[in-house]
């Protein structure tokens, strides 16, 4: 008799599947090309059985990508020693969240964002719940738990071809509760969902035994 598993993203061992996944593969680095360099924090958490992501939506007052549902994150600092430490100061100031209760599992290609030069570097992490958060007014006008599940489900996703500069770009984007997510935020998410696509077989079943 064939078993029907849950989803892996609602069992509690999906923590330590994160930690499988990222360590198989080699994330692609792009090369910076007069970029602005950049990182965001993608926190994970769990709440209400299942795994959910932190987004949050940004003022009208930021310089970039005002009132854009993103994660936490911003541009390399000079006096940020490397892109996870941007990653986690630029989540500290704009949510509250401490470096300290960050488990960084992974991290994600890089990317390049359509209209503002960009060069991003996404950094996953789990974080615990509940959580005090802490938002910068000026920079956050509120902080979104989005159900991983979204994310997963092909109905909530729409794919557009822009033109920009005479080059066709593509455009992910996913609808969750009047919220729009897309640009560099969508892409990253979309490609965290195939990543944990392509490994829910072989790879993720002492975490399915576990379940029976």
């Amino acid at each position: 008799m064939r078993v029907e598993y849950p989803p892996i993203w609602t069992l509690p061992c999906f923590e330590e599947e994160l930690f499988t996944i990222f360590k198989s593969r080699r994330k692609t680095v792009l090369p910076r090309n007069g970029m602005v360099q950049a990182a965001v924090l993608v926190p994970l958490f769990r709440k209400d059985e299942q795994f959910h992501v932190l987004l949050t939506k940004r003022s009208d007052e930021v310089e970039h990508h005002k009132g854009e549902v993103s994660f936490p994150g911003g541009k390399l600092d000079d006096t940020d020693p490397d892109l996870l430490s941007c990653a986690l100061r630029e989540a500290s100031e704009e949510v509250g969240i401490d470096p300290s209760d960050v488990r960084i599992v992974g991290e994600m290609d890089d990317f390049y964002t359509v209209a503002t030069n960009f060069l991003v570097a996404p950094f996953v992490g789990v974080i615990p719940y509940p959580y005090r958060f802490s938002t910068n007014s000026r920079e956050i006008d509120e902080v979104l738990g989005v159900p991983l599940e979204v994310f997963f489900d092909p109905s909530r996703k729409s794919t557009e071809t822009w033109s920009l500069q005479g080059r066709p770009i593509e455009i992910i984007s996913y609808k969750w509760r009047g919220y729009n997510i897309w640009g560099a935020t969508a892409r990253i998410l979309s490609q965290f969902a195939k990543l944990v696509d392509d490994h829910s077989g072989e790879a993720l079943s002492y975490c399915r035994m576990d379940f029976t």
